[in-house]
This record gives structure tokens, sequence and C-alpha cells, in this order.
């Protein structure tokens, strides 16, 4: 078998169809990068079933159809059909040319063909299988498959190796078998647990059947007796209504004589209290008149205080004002005498500067003339100076001789200065040395530590690896245990939930009926479905409660009885039994009296029935009809006690299922109860429901924990490479740091040698600085002797400068007293213009006074006329104040008149009234009498109704049918004690299901069709366990064998490759041969045998492609697609590699896609690849043989 065609339209850069064929061992696909060559291998690998986008260097699927360029537009589907050559029939279909195509339109969809019929891709799958071909095997091998062989996780490669050995269709088919093993024990456990469902049914059902059987015997009878029982009743309370209606009637009389006198009565009280409502606003409009009048005398009592504090405040103000003018007159006169005191501080100011200005006129003349002797003096001096100035300049000479040798000395301090700073440089360097050195050394220690700690860490993190991979394994079967465990209760849920919707419990009436309404919406309507549906009820109380409520249990709950109507019909309609209906418009709710329920809350081991169930509320009256009279008790003693206590007016049922009946009788014994009635299987639901929701969970958190470890194990493995990097860096470094400490040490020897060099020169130096500067002193003499010379001119121009000092003391004398006076002169003009600007402003405040006083004076006037206006004023509101107090007066009068008549007919009114509540009270009495009689009808009517209601709900009859039926009962028969004989024996058969009969014969038609399957099941799932371990016993055979020989080749090939060297593949695991993970050793020439990640890249690629041969030397793929494989191979290598695929090219066909000229060389057919157009592939052929060129596809 081998590779015909390949045929590629619309995909990737295809966008023209394109046909290549295939008819010489070796075909190499060439072209530069981007042109598309690589689009062949991917065309080949997606039509063999590749499903990933990134596999075929895309980010999703519809990547893969031609997008488009700027002259072309986008293609809406792409094609790639590949043509096998079958003639020796290595594929399992009878055909000797095998077509398999996958088309994909962009809206996503995806058709596979095979021999342009379409098919599954399972089947294309399946056809290849251990051939090599496909998308797990080894026929398409490009630089990702070299990195999955190359994995450091060896389970990957395992899909290779298996594809390989031939056990990919074993593997196939002991996963189908698992399979169907699985789904095997899935139904084998639903049927278990459906078989002892069906178990718990048929044993009470039988039971249920023959009390059914008495129960109609039992039944016909009590029909009997209270059909009569109710017509004799509905009679007797006939007559009492009629005598009850001819009573009411007379009362009817006397009320209506008590009526007309309670009108007459009533008109009276009316006029009465007319004439009082008139009184009554009468007087409160005096009332009124009243408080205005006396609100006005508190307004005018306010006014004539307000005006006597105004006349104090005027008196006071004219008193103010009057002591004011005085004030300002007292000021007056204090500014005329202060002005008097300022005129003759004036005239001895004036006699001072007289007296100055005669003496300014005496001293100017004398100080000019002793200035002038004083300048003479002075340039005596200036000639001294000179002859200084001369001697100066000779010393100066001196000086400058001086300073060259000091300049010389300097120079010499300070080149043994400078050797002294270099000395102590090369001191300090050495120093520094020193310290580097030091450093350098700890440094060295502290590589050497962290080393040692880098170590620690790789042991520790191994073993903390180590760890992890045990919780891994601790996870994974945890996580099996929760999977099973969610998969049982899945199971019982499941089986649980059909038998709800199937209705299993409920007779066929009911479940018939219910069935119809889920399909008929119309039929639905007001059904709210049964009671089980509508309560819920503790898993403690659920055998008191199935029991208590007996067959209600499958009663149907509508919104009306015309509801229930229509579902009665219907079930006539079509023949399918009889039903009970509870509608909520007609069950009337029941209560517990109080003094009943005080009974039952000194005993708490009694329940009331209501409080131990959840409802909705809008059922409450349903309920309080089913469960108001049921007690809970939590054993039979209790129960006893407590029905004697409520005088046996109530049902009490055990938490076991005991009964003391209404009546005292008492129902018990062994129950088939086993838990699995119709509220259990509710209340399981429930409770499974939330155990999956709970087991997903912990599923869900498993995984992530299980992830999460995963995770944690991959980044340990990743800090296990860096610690091995970091401890290289720090080798590195150590190495370098014995490097720098030796560089040091030498370098600190030399620095001695130039100290002690330092300390030689510097001892000559000292001496020639000795030399110099004994001249330097010699010279510093002369200059000393001229020194004292200039001196002693000095200390004569120091005593001429004395007695000019003094004559300038005497001028200095002469001059601050000239200065004084004319300061004394200044300040005494400013004395003078000082008080006469006093004397100005004295005057004007006089005169400010003057016209204060005058303004006073008028508003002194002013307030005296306030005052007499304003008592005037309170005269007149004193006259008003005592007018209202007479109107006052009269008002009190006239209200002490009207107070008098209202009393008056107050009493009247009470009398009055008195009358009207006599006539009431009669008329009460005679209603209270009417209403006993109108209780006792309505209670007669009741019970009359409610045999009406018996007789309809119980027989169906309504009173005139029933009327027809009566018989004669013999006298000495008691129809009550029969009737309660008959029930208390129905009631001992327990709670009936009137279709057990029925229920019975299709159940256990049910259960033996069951136990058939249960059978059937066993042995298909011990004929499966058989066939997978056959197969694991094939595979693992096969496996072995094939994987030997893989071995061997794989070995030869390296050698081969290498020229020299050894390659080894071990399992890890050789007692679990189908699951271990696979490792490969190589050894190339020269070096130790190691592990794949220490190889370098092209020792690594050469050992995938030992591999990849070494496997097909055992077992040749028809064709084997190479796309750049050899990429990383030197030239050398590159011809081995080419050398070695001709050998082998005899028994497998190689497409090769490459850019290497060694491999070129062996094709003998070329197929180019370019793009003549932008973004379409064209396919050039060039036969090697005959050179020929052809374009095949454009």
């Amino acid at each position: 078998m081998h590779l015909e065609k390949l045929e590629i339209n619309g995909f990737k850069s295809f966008a023209n169809k394109t046909e290549l064929f295939f008819n010489s061992p070796i075909t190499a696909v060439v072209g530069p990068n981007g042109s598309g060559k690589s689009n062949i291998s991917d065309a080949i690998r997606w039509v063999l079933g590749e499903q990933g986008a990134k596999s075929l260097r895309g980010n999703k699927m519809e990547d893969v159809i031609f997008a488009g360029t700027t002259n072309r537009k986008p293609l809406g589907m792409a094609e790639v059909s590949l043509t096998l050559n079958n003639s020796k029939g290595i594929l399992p279909i009878e055909y000797d040319e095998v077509k398999i195509t996958r088309r994909m339109y962009r809206s996503g969809e995806s058709e596979y063909y095979l021999n342009k019929s379409l098919c599954r891709l399972k089947d294309i799958r399946e056809l290849l299988m251990d051939t090599g071909i496909g998308k797990e095997g080894y026929s398409i091998i490009g630089q990702g498959k070299i990195d999955e062989i190359l994995s450091t996780k060896s389970e990957e490669r395992r899909q290779l190796f298996e594809e390989a050995v031939g056990i990919v269709k074993y593997k196939h088919r002991k996963y189908e078998a698992e399979k169907k093993l699985n789904d095997t024990k899935d139904n084998l456990l639903r049927v278990k647990d459906i078989l002892y469902e069906l178990e718990n049914q048929l044993k009470p059902l039988e039971k249920q059947k023959d009390q059914v059987i008495k129960y109609n015997e039992l039944k016909k009878e009590l029909s009997k007796l209270e059909i009569n029982l109710f017509i004799k009743e509905i009679d007797k309370i006939d007559n009492e209504l009629k005598h009850i209606q001819q009573q009411s009637n007379m009362i009817a009389e006397s009320l209506a004589i008590q009526e007309k006198e309670k009108e007459f009565c009533n008109n009276e009280l009316k006029k009465i209290q007319t004439e009082l409502e008139l009184l009554e606003n009468n007087v409160i409009e005096k009332q009124k008149e009243y408080y205005h009048i006396q609100g006005m005398m508190k307004t005018v009592e306010g006014e004539i205080n307000l005006i006597q504090q105004n006349i104090i405040y005027f008196t006071e103000s004219i008193q103010r004002l009057r002591n004011e003018i005085d004030n300002l007159n007292a000021d007056n006169s204090t500014s005329s005498e202060e002005i008097n005191k300022k005129k003759i501080n004036l005239d001895e100011i004036n006699i001072e500067l007289e007296k100055i200005e005669s003496r300014l006129k005496d001293n100017v003349p004398k100080y000019n003339e002793l200035n002038e002797n004083l300048i003479l003096k002075e340039n005596h001096i200036d000639k001294l100076k000179s002859q200084i100035i001369e001697n100066l300049n000779l010393i100066s000479n001196k000086k400058a001789e001086a300073n060259s040798f000091k300049t010389l000395i300097e120079t010499m301090e300070n080149q043994n200065n400078q050797i002294d700073r270099d000395l102590q440089i090369n001191k300090d360097k050495k120093k520094d040395n020193d310290m580097k050195l030091n450093n350098f050394i700890n440094k060295f220690n502290h590589i050497r530590d962290v080393i040692k700690d880098i170590n620690d860490k790789i042991i520790q993190i191994n073993n903390e690896k180590k760890q992890m991979e045990n919780e891994k394994e601790i996870l994974m079967n945890d996580l099996e245990n929760k999977k099973n465990e969610l998969r049982n209760n899945i199971s019982r849920y499941n089986i649980l939930k059909e038998m709800d919707v199937a209705g299993e419990g409920y007779s066929k009436s009911v479940k018939n009926l219910m069935k119809a309404c889920n399909k008929d919406t119309i039929l639905a309507k007001g059904n709210y479905g049964t009671v089980a549906d509508l309560i819920k009820v503790p898993k403690v109380y659920e055998k008191a409660l199935e029991i208590a409520l007996g067959p209600s249990i499958q009663n149907i709950v509508t919104e009306t009885d015309e509801d229930a109507k229509r579902l009665i019909n219907y079930l006539k309609k079509y023949n399918l039994g009889r039903a009970t209906f509870l509608p909520i418009n007609s069950i009337q709710k029941k209560y517990i009296r109080q003094d009943e329920l005080n009974i039952i809350n000194t005993n708490k081991d009694i329940k009331i029935a209501m409080d131990v169930i959840e409802y909705d509320s809008k059922f409450e009256n349903i309920f309080s009809s089913l469960l108001s009279r049921v007690l809970i008790a939590s054993n039979i003693d209790i129960a006893i006690k407590m029905s004697k206590a409520l005088q046996q007016k109530f049902k009490i049922v055990t938490i076991d299922g005991d009964i003391v009946n209404i009546g005292g009788s008492l129902t018990g014994g062994s129950s088939n109860f086993k838990g699995n009635s119709i509220l259990s299987r509710k209340r399981e639901l429930i409770e499974l429901k939330d155990n999956i929701r709970e087991l997903k969970m912990v599923e869900s958190n498993l995984h992530s924990k299980y992830n999460s470890l995963l995770n944690s194990i991959t980044e340990l493995e990743k800090k296990l490479v860096n610690l091995n990097e970091n401890y290289q860096e720090n080798k590195y470094m150590q190495v370098k740091l014995e490097s720098d400490i030796k560089q040091l040490e030498n370098e600190n020897t030399e620095i001695e040698t130039i100290i002690n060099q330092m300390k030689n020169s510097n001892k000559d130096l000292l001496e020639a600085h000795k030399s110099t500067l004994d001249k330097y002193i010699n010279i510093s003499n002369e200059i000393k002797d001229q020194e004292i010379l200039i001196n002693k001119m000095e200390s004569k121009i120091n005593d001429i400068q004395k007695n000019l000092q003094n004559e300038k003391k005497d001028l200095e004398i002469l001059n601050n007293s000239i200065t004084k006076d004319k300061i004394k002169h200044a300040s005494l003009m400013e004395q003078k213009k000082s008080i006469l600007q006093g004397i100005e402003t004295l005057e004007n405040t006089i005169k400010n006074n003057i016209l204060l006083i005058q303004r006073k004076e008028e508003n002194i006037i002013e307030f005296n006329k306030k005052i007499n206006e304003s008592k005037y004023s309170k005269m007149s509101k004193e006259n008003q104040l005592n007018k209202m107090s007479k109107d006052i007066i009269n008002l009190q009068e006239e209200m002490e008149v009207l107070n008098k008549i209202k009393e008056d007919l107050l009493k009247i009114e009470i009398e009055k009234k008195e009358v009207f509540n006599q006539i009431n009270k009669i008329i009460l009495q005679l209603n209270e009498s009417n209403h006993k009689l109108d209780v006792k009808s309505t209670k007669l009517e009741i019970q009359q109704q409610n045999f009406y209601n018996k007789l309809w709900e119980d027989y169906e009859l309504t009173y005139n049918k029933a009327n027809d039926m009566r018989e004669d009962i013999p006298d000495n028969i008691n129809i009550i004690k029969r009737i309660k004989e008959l029930k208390d024996e129905i009631k001992s058969l327990g709670h009936l299901n009137l279709q057990a009969i029925e229920e019975y014969e299709d159940l256990k038609e049910r259960y033996v069709f069951l136990s058939k399957q249960n059978e059937d099941l066993k042995e298909a799932q011990k004929s499966l366990v058989k066939i997978i371990k056959d197969i694991e016993s094939k595979m693992e055979k096969q496996f072995m064998e094939e994987f030997t020989k893989i071995q061997k080749n794989f070995n030869n090939v390296f050698v081969k490759l290498f020229n020299g060297g050894k390659a080894e593949l071990i399992l890890e695991d050789e007692n679990d041969v189908l699951n271990s993970g696979i490792e490969i050793i190589a050894q190339p020439p020269g070096k130790k045998l190691q592990s794949l990640s220490l190889l370098s890249g092209g020792e690594k690629a050469l050992t995938a492609i030992s591999l990849l041969f070494g496997i097909l030397l055992v077992k040749p793929s028809p064709f084997c697609v190479l796309d750049e494989i050899e990429a990383a191979l030197d030239d050398a290598n590159v011809d081995r590699f080419a050398k070695f695929l001709c050998e082998i090219s005899s028994e497998t066909q190689f497409i090769i896609i490459t850019h290497r000229k060694g491999t070129m060389e062996i094709a003998d057919t070329l197929y180019g690849t370019t793009m003549a157009e932008e973004g379409v592939t064209k396919i050039l052929s060039i036969s090697i043989k005959d050179k020929n060129n052809k374009e095949i596809a454009s």
C-alpha cells in the first residue's frame, strides 16, 4: 500500500485545485519560507482527522479555509482528498483504491467521505488503526512530533509506540468492552434496585388484595344500613325545622311592636338634642365675646404700661442732657485756663532764643582760626612719611630675594609632602586591597555555603516532589471512590425518579388520570396533584403519616368542585376506575377546640399531625380536614392515655404505626412498612439530589486539588532546573574569586616595593631643605634693621600727631558747643510752633462745645412736649379699660342664665334615654331568641345537608333515589350499633388499597420480567470481563514482542547515524507494560550514557530520527511525511540521514518537506512551492530522472 495522489482545494494558501502525484519512493517538497510547503503536510494531517487548530498552526478550525488576498475573495469551503493504493489488501476494505476526503465549510460544518460515500471520522480512524497512518500514528513527523518524542513526560511517547506495536485496535476494543461493562454494571445496579423495590411492594400488596375482598363484603352491608339511617334522620330534621319556623314568626310580630315604640322615643330625643345644640352654640358665642374683651383689656393695659415707660424715659433723657450741658461748660472753663498757661510759656521760649543767637555770633570766628593752624602741622607729617617710603622700597627688594629662597623651601616641602601623600596613597591602596582580599575570601566562603545550600534544597525539593507524587496517587484513589459513590447515587436517583414519574404505589386509576393530565393541559386545569405531592414529612414521622392518611394520600386536590367533576367524568368516560377528589373551595377548615389543645399540650410526647408537616398555606383547609383530628404519639401507652383524656375523639398514630382509633379501638401488630412508601420515596429523592450536588462539588474540589498538585509538581521541576542553573553560576563565581584573590596578593607585593623607594627619596630632600633655610634667615635679619629705622621716623610722626590731637580736641569742643546751640535753637522753634497750634485747638474746642450746648437745650424742650402728649394718651386708655370691665360683668350674668336652661334640658334627655335603652333591651332579647332559633335551624340544615352529602359522596345517591331504595329493617336490630360494628371491622382491616388486586398482578408480571433481565445482565458482565482479560493478554504479549524489536533496531540505527555510541529504550514499570512510561537513554560517541534532556539540539533530533527509523524497520508505514525534521542537523549528519532514508525507501514511501541540499539530492521527484501570485501557492514538479519541468497547478 502506498500514497498515490493528494488533492487540495481551498485549504490554506491553495486557492486553486491542486493535485500532487506520488509515484516514486522518495518525493521532496522544497521552496522558500512562507511559500506554503508545510501546508501540504498540514493538509495530509487534516484529512486524516486532526481536530486541533493549533496543531495546524491556526487559532480556530475555520482558519484552514483560504482567507482571500487583495486580488481574490475568501473561499467558503476547504477540501482535501487522499488516494491510497490498497492492491495488497492491507486496509480491511474491499477496494484496491481507497480515497479519503474531508470537506469543511466556513459555517463550521465538517464532512468525511470514504470512496465518495459519506461516513464518520470514527470509521476512518478504525480503518487506519495499526497501519501507522493517522492523527496519532508516525506517518506524519514534524518538529512538533520530534518534540513530543523527546518530551520529558515519557507517558506522552506511548501513543507512538502503541501505534508501532499494533495494539491500537486492541486498545480500542478494550475501551469499548470496558464502556459496555460499565454500562452493564450500571444497568445491573438499576435492575437490582428496582427488584428490591418491587419485592418490598409485592408482599404488602398480596395482603392488601385479601383485605379488599373482605372489605367489599362488609361495605355492602354497611351501605344498606347507612342509606336507611340517613333517610330516617333527614325526615326527622324536616319536622324539627317546621316547629322552629312557627316560633320564629311569633318573635317577628313582637319585634315589630317594639320597633315602633323605639322610633317614637328616638324622635323625642332628637328634638331635645336639637334644643341643646342651639343653646350650646349661644353659650359658645358668649364665651367667644367674653374672651375677646379679655384679650382687648390685656392689650390696653400693655399700651398704658408702654406710655408710662416712655414718660419715665423722656424725664431721664432731660436730666441726662442737663448734666451733659454742665460738663461742656466746665470743659470750656478748663480750656480757657490752658490757653493762658500756653501764652506765658511762649514768652519764656522767645527769651531763650535770643540768648542762643548771641552765643553763636561769638563762637563761629574762633573755630575758623584754629582750623588753619591744624592744616600747617599735617603738611610736615607728610614729608616724614616720604622718607619712610624710600626705606620701605629697600626692604621690599630684600624681601623679594628672601621670597625666592622661601619659594624654593616651599617647593622642597611640597615635594616632600607629595612623597608623603604618594606614600599614604600606596599604603591606603594596600589597605584597600587587604579589605578587598578579605571581602573576596568572605564571598568565596559565602558562595561555598550557597552551593551547599543549593545542594540541600535540591535534595529537599526532590523529597517534596516524591511526597507530592504520593499525595497525587492518594487523590486519584479518593477521586475514583467519589466517582463511584456519585454514580451509585445517580443510579438510585434515576430509579426512584422513574418510579415517581411512573406513579409506583398509586392506584391504577390515579396513575392513569395523572398521566392524562400531564399530556392534556385543559384536563389538568385546577389539578394540583395528589396529597402526597403537596406535603413534606420528616423521616421520623413518615410511617405514622402514611398510616394516618391511608388511602387519602392518593386523593387528588383540585381548585374547585367543577374541576373535580370534570376529572370524574373523564374517569367515567374512559372507564379508568374511581378516585377521591378534594376541592379547595368546598372543603371546610376544621379546628381543635382550646380545651382539647390544652390537654394535648400537657404531654411533650404527643404531636399534632398538622404541626409536623410542611405544605403551602393555600392547602390548609385540605390538610386540616384530613389531619386536624390526628395526633402522633411516641408509643402505644402514651397514645391510649391521651385518647382517654380526649374522650376518644381523636385518631392517635404511634411512630411505629400502631393506631388508637376514634372511639377507642386499637389497630397494630407487625407491618410491611420498610421505608419505601410514597412519602419516603419523595424524601429520598430530595436527599439524593442534595447528595449528588454535594458529591459533584467534592469531586470538583478533588479535581482542583489534583490539578493544583500537578501544577505544584511542575513548579518544583522548574525550581530544580533553576537551582541547577544557580549551582553552575555560583560554581563559576567561586573559580573567578580564586583568581581575583591571587591577583590582589601579587599587587600588594608590588606596592610594598614602591613604598620603600619613596622613603629613600624623602631623606635626600630633607637635607637640601636645611641648606636653603639658612640663607633665608640671613636676609630676614637685614630686613629687620631697616624696619627699626622706619620705626624711629614713625615715632616722631606720632609726637607731632599727639599735639595735633589736643588742638583737634579744642576745635571739636568749640564745634560741639556751636552744634548744641543750633540744635537747641531748632528745638525751641519747634516748641514755639507746637504751643501756637495747641492754643488754636483749644479755641476751636470751646466754639464746638458752645454749639453742642445749644442743640441739647433744644432736645430738652422737645422731650418736655412728648411727656405732656403721653400723659394725655394714658388718661384716654384708662377710660377705655374701665368700660371693658363693665362689659365683662354683663356677659358673665348672661352665661349663668344660659347654663341653667342647659342643665334642665340635660335632665329631660337622660330620662328619655333610659326609656329608649329599655326598649332596646327588649328588642335585643327578642333578637337573641330569634338568633338561637336561626342557629338551631342552621345546625339542623347542616346536619340534614351532611346526610345529603354522605348519600352523594359515599353512594352517589340523591334523596329521592335513596328513598326509593328504603328497606324495612327489623326492630330487633340497632342500626347505629350495627353500623359502628361494621365500621370497626372495616377499620380493623387497616388502610386499604382498593386497586390492590390489579396492582398485584401488574407488579408480579413486571417482577418476573426484570428477574430474567437481571440474570441476562449477570451473564453479559461475566462475558465482558473475560473478553477484557483476553484483550489485555494479547496486547501485553504483542507489545513486548514488538517493543523488543524496536529496542534492537533503535540501537542499530543510532549506531549507524552517530557512527558509534549506544541507545536504549527502558520501560519505567515492567510489571505494568500496558500503562508504563517509556524512557529514552542515549550515549553519543565519546560521551557518557545520559538522559535526552542533557543532549545538544542536533543530538536530540538525530536520536528522535533514529527512533523513528527503528520503528519503521519493525513496522513500515505505507507512507511517511517528514516535515523539516533534519533542520537541526549539520551537513555530515544530513548525509547519513539521507543515506539511511534511501535504504528503507523500498518498504516505506517518503514525502520530505526540506530545504537541505543533502536531502534533496536523494529525491526521485521534487515539488517546488512558490507564490507567483501574492498569498496563493503554486506547485512545480521536477522529475530527477528526465529533468523535465512541468507546471501541474496554478
